[in-house]
């Protein structure tokens, strides 16, 4: 059901609610193409007429396929219109994801406010983002090179995306989309949320079952590890190549203390041990490997160094889960709940690696 509501004018102050949750979703790709912007609408509006809102309040900017993008309410008695958008700005800018957030703010006054990034996604990768990309430019299967978010061709860097949301008032962003808990990505967001959720691996196209996570998600103490766990035990449940998830909740508080023991293990070796094979976390033109994997075996011969590292790990990650595979395909052996590039083992520069700020304050230790 679309009741009526305002398109670009408020109807007076609303009441100030204990958490407004915000869903930006970019579905003008082949997410929306196969429907599945609708599918987890319907989750959503089945959540509200559940009652898993309580008194907190859900909003959705929704980009559909070859559609003009609308800010929405979703209640118990159906999507309320708040807001109307041109297609003058691509849904991946800064420019427009800056006044949607605006705007949500404005609709929705709460005490706590959270974000969940609906779309595409591949980790830090920072390479032509906001740029048309050819038609051919990548076969069926192949990573694209992309940070979050596919406006038909379009694509934000996390660098701008950290610049965008840094300062909005956001305590938790959860990312509904493949690859995004790497530990560059997080450090790149440490300053914009107090809490980050991700996946490290593909996260399948359905995504999390918005029917069975948002009574977390909206409560006035988010309990993302709910959410986070609710969603792993949806596909962990499954059978064969569906059986597929890996998930995390990052304590981004930790994120500096992580990052200066991670560098003084980098200054103390940046080779591996002969035979090392690093965790891959994509099945094909691998970028991602497991952070943990990756940095003990550096510390190896290091006691002092792994403990002071795993301690900071320890600090970081709040839940952590994994199936055994990915798609049946890839086996899970470590799953630190982080991933990164490593330079060893793929080339990064050609991503633009070091514009990122995991890459100045602590991989720079790498290249001596």
């Amino acid at each position: 059901m679309m009741l009526t509501g305002c398109s670009d004018h408020e109807d007076g102050p609303a009441p100030e609610c204990p958490r407004a949750v915000l869903v930006y979703m970019v579905a003008n790709n082949s997410l929306g193409a196969a429907h599945y912007d609708t599918d987890d609408l319907n989750e959503m509006a089945i959540a509200a007429k559940q009652g898993d809102f309580g008194d907190s309040r859900l909003f959705v900017y929704h980009h559909a396929r070859n559609s003009a993008p609308v800010l929405k309410e979703i209640t118990a008695y159906g999507e309320r219109i708040v807001a109307n958008y041109d297609k003058s700005a691509s849904s991946v800018s800064s420019v427009r994801m800056s006044r949607v957030v605006d705007d949500f703010r404005r609709y929705a006054p709460a005490s706590r406010y959270g974000i969940i990034l609906w779309s595409h996604g591949s980790g830090w990768i920072e390479n032509g983002l906001e740029q048309p990309v050819r038609p051919n430019a990548r076969s069926e299967g192949e990573a694209s090179p992309l940070s979050f978010g596919d406006d038909g061709g379009r694509y934000m860097n996390v660098t701008t995306l950290a610049a965008t949301l840094r300062g909005k008032g956001f305590d938790y962003i959860y990312f509904d989309c493949c690859y995004m808990a790497g530990v560059e990505v997080a450090y790149e967001l440490r300053d914009c949320a107090d809490r980050i959720v991700g996946s490290s691996t593909e996260l399948p196209a359905s995504g999390m079952p918005y029917d069975e996570t948002l009574r977390y998600l909206l409560k006035a103490d988010a309990d993302l590890a709910g959410a986070a766990r609710t969603t792993f035990d949806f596909y962990n449940a499954m059978s064969g190549q569906n059986r597929t998830c890996t998930i995390s909740v990052i304590d981004t508080s930790g994120l500096d203390a992580l990052a200066d023991a991670t560098r003084a293990v980098y200054e103390a070796n940046n080779v591996t041990s002969a035979g090392f094979a690093p965790q891959q976390f994509m099945t094909y033109k691998c970028y991602l490997f497991d952070f943990g994997q990756y940095v003990g075996d550096l510390a190896s011969q290091h006691p002092e160094l792994k403990a002071a590292f795993d301690n900071a790990l320890g600090n970081v990650i709040v839940y952590k889960a994994a199936t055994p595979r990915i798609w049946n395909v890839l086996p899970l052996t470590h799953h630190s709940g982080l991933s990164t590039g490593i330079p060893e083992f793929s080339e990064t520069d050609g991503y633009n690696y070091g514009n990122l700020q995991w890459a100045t304050d602590v991989a720079s230790a790498l290249r001596r």
